[in-house]
């Protein structure tokens, strides 16, 4: 990828849906960034609260885009075709960024001119409320980051990706123009992981550069996309199936087996995070979900045993699990010793 000057300009796309609550300090965040070469774009889907107002009261340094209510990709995709930067960077309307996030990333950037996308860590906070522990960055990243030292991870990591979506939010991305051209639009259906997989396009093409400094802060709410936070694994499960089934044929030829594979996976381990969820929390959203699940994968007979378990006492479910384990010590072949 070409070169570019020593002081490019980001174009901040931020899709904002009934934002007011949040919307001046997410402008704020972004602002007052150490970076001051910027082209900030909100796009209003369609709010029906004062988010317009909100965003007007900012002036000229924010150029403002309204559209009927299409989604966040759709959103997002507006404010592409109006990006004019060597940069776009993403923010949803309500995380927030460090002051130092764009340049960090575009120092991360320089030093990987190759990389279709950088990521950066961050952290989530509960609104009105204190931080929650954990990273943004999935784990996989994390550790591969402690184990490499230097701070930073870059290649090739479609199949990871895959396996696991690398980065939590949009807002942790810093991506060059040319890329976002090259991979196209986002995908604009209204229960999809665009963000997830818009990475996955991106790694298919490109390597990726994923590193470790914390500089987003990503909102956690009920009036969030993914709704409430102990039912969005339920909401995530139905976006994610839909996008591993989608890239089995987006992918080539030689990676199919392997989506495949990772989407079997991914239905065994909903479905035994329903059936735990069902035991702690919610034995009817839990029955919900893995009646859906199974007519999603109805080969697939670990989705109708969590089901057929979710209707036995645990202690019951307990004790066979102890039979079948006793069973399989008994008829399990004896290891021969060494000679």
């Amino acid at each position: 990828m070409a070169s570019r000057a020593a002081d490019p300009l980001v174009s901040v796309i931020i899709p904002a849906y009934n934002a007011e609550a949040f919307i001046d300090e997410t402008l704020q965040s972004v602002l007052t960034q150490t970076h001051d070469e910027l082209e900030v774009i909100v796009v209003d889907d369609g709010s029906t609260d004062a988010t317009s107002a909100r965003v007007r009261t900012h002036g000229d340094r924010v150029r403002y885009i309204h559209q009927m209510n299409a989604g966040v990709g759709a959103a997002r995709n507006r404010g592409l075709d109006a990006a004019t930067g060597d940069y776009v960077a993403f923010l949803d309307a309500d995380d927030l960024w460090r002051p130092e996030k764009l340049e960090v990333q575009l120092e991360v950037a320089a030093r990987n001119p190759n990389s279709g996308l950088i990521a950066c860590d961050g952290r989530r906070f509960l609104s009105g409320g204190g931080p929650v522990p954990g990273h943004l960055l999935s784990r996989w990243v994390v550790e591969r980051l402690a184990e490499r030292g230097g701070g930073q991870l870059a290649g090739r990591f479609y199949r990871e990706s895959l396996r696991s979506n690398p980065i939590a939010s949009p807002s942790q991305m810093l991506i060059p123009r040319p890329v976002t051209r090259d991979v196209g639009p986002m995908l604009t259906g209204r229960h999809t992981a665009e963000d997830w997989d818009y990475t996955l396009r991106i790694a298919l093409r490109y390597p990726i550069t994923m590193h470790e400094d914390s500089l987003v802060l990503y909102r956690m709410h009920d009036q969030s996309r993914s709704g409430r936070p102990d039912r969005r694994h339920f909401v995530w499960a139905a976006w994610d199936l839909d996008l591993l089934t989608r890239h089995e044929a987006l992918c080539p030829p030689e990676e199919r087996g392997f989506v495949r594979r990772a989407r079997r996976d991914t239905v065994r381990a909903f479905a035994y995070e329903a059936y735990c969820h069902g035991r702690r929390r919610d034995p009817r959203g839990a029955w919900r979900f893995l009646w859906w699940l199974l007519r999603q994968a109805p080969a697939e007979p670990r989705v109708a045993g969590a089901l057929l378990a979710s209707w036995i006492p645990e202690k019951a479910v307990e004790q066979m699990l102890a039979v079948v384990r006793r069973l399989r010590a008994t008829f399990r072949p004896a290891r021969r010793a060494s000679p």
